[in-house]
């Protein structure tokens, strides 16, 4: 027997869909546990897979021939990860790995790629995704160059929360110092002064926010962009569904 659509998904993307749309790529969808720092895509070949996530968030980065990592946007449940298989032809530089535990869905990149080519919602949906990562990817680039450590890190834990839903966040400097692509004292420096002001708690492998306001006043407007960038394409998906 054939598996019925889940009316329950979390993925916003899947669950923005259409019972029609849903029928048809519902048996392909496998439930998937994702652990922090699993590959999900690297950078010189096409995806396995295409990702709907659920919970847990993933960072599309580029690595540096000194191998320096530079996270360019960061994914969670509102999208896809590995959707670039809609592509026939292209050059493969960015990787996906996951920054936290998480779970979803995966899908063959050719079943997936049929249901876009059908110009449907997921089309519409996946089209829109990409330019609000093109905004994201774009302010990254004048962040990491314009602004300060303590600005850089101070915007990269608010997109991270706001994607997770959560003021928790299981995170190393190590891992920080490689999505900001600044060294790790660098990164040590900034999450004092951070502390010191008040606005984060941090113990090891661990990150609180504990004075989100603060952390707002002091980031740049980059936050401010990427969040409605973000917001944005939510709302058009939403109205896309009623269409």
């Amino acid at each position: 027997m054939r598996p019925q659509p889940d009316s329950d998904y979390q993925n916003e993307l899947l669950a923005s869909l259409s019972d029609e749309e849903l029928q048809r790529i519902a048996p392909h969808l496998k439930k998937v546990e994702l652990r922090q720092g699993e590959v999900l895509h690297e950078a010189d070949s096409p995806p396995d897979h295409v990702f709907f996530l659920e919970e847990g968030v993933a960072a599309l980065s580029v690595t540096s021939p000194e191998g320096i990592d530079l996270s360019l946007s960061i994914v969670g449940n509102e999208s896809t990860v590995g959707e670039r298989a809609i592509f026939r032809e292209g050059s493969f530089i960015i990787r996906c790995q996951m920054l936290t535990h998480g779970s979803g869905y995966k899908i063959h990149p050719d079943t997936f790629k049929d249901e876009f080519e059908r110009g449907g919602a997921l089309h519409d949906f996946v089209i829109g995704r990409l330019e609000t990562r093109l905004t994201e990817t774009s302010q990254t680039a004048l962040c990491s160059h314009m602004h300060t450590i303590e600005q850089r890190l101070s915007r990269w834990l608010l997109n991270l929360a706001d994607r997770l839903k959560s003021e928790e966040l299981p995170l190393t400097q190590d891992l920080i110092a490689n999505m900001l692509g600044v060294h790790r004292p660098g990164v040590t420096l900034a999450a004092i002064a951070l502390q010191d002001a008040g606005y984060i708690k941090y113990t090891r492998g661990h990150i609180s926010i504990v004075n989100r306001k603060g952390l707002e006043n002091l980031t740049c407007e980059c936050y401010e962009i990427i969040k409605k960038a973000l917001e944005l394409n939510t709302v058009i998906k939403s109205v896309l569904k009623k269409v």
